[in-house]
């Protein structure tokens, strides 16, 4: 199988278990055809895929082991070698697990109690996926189940990073009589002992660690200083360690130290310690690349300079591995426990031999007893008898005691059925109360929530209401300011005319002025005085014609002044 179809075989059961709603174990082609067709979407695959799935076989339905085979020789095969590494693998696993989650989602969220966000139940579900391994059920149908090592391995995880105490010994006494671990189960189980009690965001903390720790693969992560490539300075980043790179919180950071957004590991990187040095930064180590670009990195402390050390030998050893780090583990946790049941195995039927060999002997010397003492009672038939009727009433004594022992521990086993029963009904009644509370800080909420809202709406209005006004009030103001504008313009045409009327005025009076300081003209005697044609006009005719062009622009100036008066007066009037 190639690694891509080995990664997504579980994802992949869920779906098809989804599809399979008569629990029958097939599927008919149509529906997985529409499956594969948004399987060759996702990979972008050129060739129509699922016109192969029609082709494949000639039965009108699949198996669970039929439909993989296909879909890892006929699609995965597009984007998967089997020999190409998790980090290139990665983006395709995340998006088919994402895709068979949403498909069989409606299943898995079913619970009567649940505590789990719908994000943490996903990130769980990933997880469970990739620890998990197929099994076949009593009725020969295939199931997708956790052992019990991974369920202890997740557990301890989310225990540690909810900040408790991790008790394998309580873990044991509830996990051990549950035969097989599916995800229901698993999610039943983390949310009836671990997750009751804890609180919603740090319970969101835990199971995101966990999700980074097991599914993203993050080794290490923290921050630390690391030595600039354009100066000789120290800056503090904060950095994350997968098994196929280096990489930093933010693109921003490592493209301005590194030079790139992430550093690729391989087999060839080396990692180095520095030994600290009197006046130098403590703390220091080097990541070498294959392109032999150094990294200078130091710690905060000499204990993180050791988990940064460890983490980049592990990410540089498992860089090309075709399949996810903690799966490897898995595995490997899986060989250890299957050795050590061999192992038990072995030393219980080894303790059982030497059992039946003692056995046998003891029933050897019991036989060479009874003969003997059959010997010595033939020799003796008076003191066996009464050695016997002594022998008989110890025994009844010795059967007397052990009635009344039984008696006594049978009494004392119903006192403590009762004592169970007792702390099993108040336990019962204690979670039907706190179901009652929260059942009502529910309805409160709720009601509190659409009171909110009425507000909310009321208020929407009101603003509104308020903006409409203000949009009227704005219209108004600039209607106002529009005639205010026109009135003053009129205003300074008026004073402009007044101003005129006034000039023309006082240019009336100057030139009257000037008139009347002007001399009589002289007066002749009236002798007749003879004249020629042609020669000068008679004075008095040109001081007529004179005075009459005076009257008549006196008039015209009087008329004017009078005019512009009037207009001023019903500009100003109006205005």
């Amino acid at each position: 199988m190639a690694t891509l179809g080995q990664l997504v075989a579980n994802s992949l059961w869920f779906a098809f278990d989804a599809l399979d709603n008569q629990k029958t174990g097939v599927v008919p082609k149509s529906q997985l055809k529409v499956l594969t067709q948004n399987v060759g979407v996702l990979l972008k695959v050129e060739r129509r895929v699922e016109n192969c799935i029609a082709e494949y076989l000639s039965c009108t339905h699949l198996t669970f082991d039929q439909y993989l085979y296909f879909l890892t020789h006929e699609v995965l095969a597009e984007v998967d070698d089997g020999s190409t590494s998790y980090g290139e693998l990665k983006p395709h696993h995340d998006t088919l697990d994402h895709t068979f989650w949403l498909l069989g989602r409606s299943t898995l969220l079913q619970r009567h109690y649940p505590v789990l966000s719908e994000d943490s139940v996903y990130q769980l579900f990933r997880i469970f996926c990739l620890l998990a391994d197929r099994s076949i059920t009593r009725n020969s149908l295939s199931q997708v189940t956790l052992k019990l090592v991974e369920v202890r391995e997740i557990t301890r995880h989310l225990v540690t990073n909810l900040g408790r105490e991790w008790d394998v010994r309580d873990f044991h006494q509830l996990a051990t009589v549950i035969s097989s671990f599916t995800f229901p189960i698993f999610l039943t189980f983390l949310e009836g002992r671990y997750a009751q009690d804890a609180e919603a965001p740090a319970l969101q903390r835990a199971v995101n660690e966990m999700y980074r720790n097991f599914v993203d693969q993050v080794l290490k992560h923290g921050k630390v200083y690391q030595r600039a490539w354009w100066a000789p300075i120290w800056v503090k980043r904060e950095l994350e360690v997968k098994p196929w790179m280096l990489a930093a919180t933010s693109n921003k950071t490592m493209s301005a130290v590194l030079g790139g957004a992430q550093l690729a590991l391989s087999p060839a990187a080396t990692v180095h310690n520095i030994p600290d040095e009197p006046g130098a930064r403590t703390c220091r180590f080097t990541l070498c690349l294959e392109s032999n670009k150094l990294v200078q990195l130091a710690a905060t402390d000499h204990r993180s300079k050791s988990e940064w050390l460890r983490a980049l030998d592990t990410a540089i050893h498992h860089s090309h591995d075709t399949l996810p780090y903690h799966a490897i583990l898995s595995t490997s946790r899986k060989q250890e426990h299957a050795e050590e049941e061999a192992r038990e195995t072995a030393e219980r039927i080894r303790r059982d031999s030497q059992a039946d060999i003692i056995e046998n002997t003891q029933a050897e010397l019991e036989a060479e007893k009874m003969a003997r003492a059959e010997a010595e009672a033939a020799a003796r038939e008076e003191a066996a008898a009464r050695q016997a009727e002594e022998k008989r009433v110890l025994e009844l004594q010795t059967l007397r005691f052990q009635l009344e022992t039984l008696l006594e521990e049978e009494t004392q086993a119903k006192r403590d059925e009762e004592i169970v029963r007792n702390l099993q009904a108040r336990v019962l009644r204690e979670e039907w109360e706190r179901r009652e509370e929260l059942e009502r800080l529910q309805e409160e909420q709720r009601k509190m929530l659409e009171e909110e809202t009425k507000k909310r709406q009321e208020f929407e209005l009101q603003q509104e209401e308020k903006d409409n006004q203000l949009r009227e009030a704005e219209k108004r103001l600039r209607k106002l300011e529009s005639e205010r504008l026109r009135l003053d313009h009129e205003l300074r045409s008026a004073r402009e005319k007044i101003i005129m009327s006034e000039r023309g005025k006082e240019l009336l009076e100057a030139r009257m002025k000037v008139k009347e300081r002007t001399p009589p003209s002289r007066t002749y005697s009236l002798r007749p005085v003879r004249r020629e044609r042609g020669n000068i006009p008679m004075r008095s005719s040109s001081f007529n014609t004179h005075a009459a062009r005076l009257f008549k622009f006196r008039s015209k100036t009087d008329e004017a002044n009078d005019n512009s008066n009037g207009n001023s007066n019903g500009n100003v009037e109006s205005n």
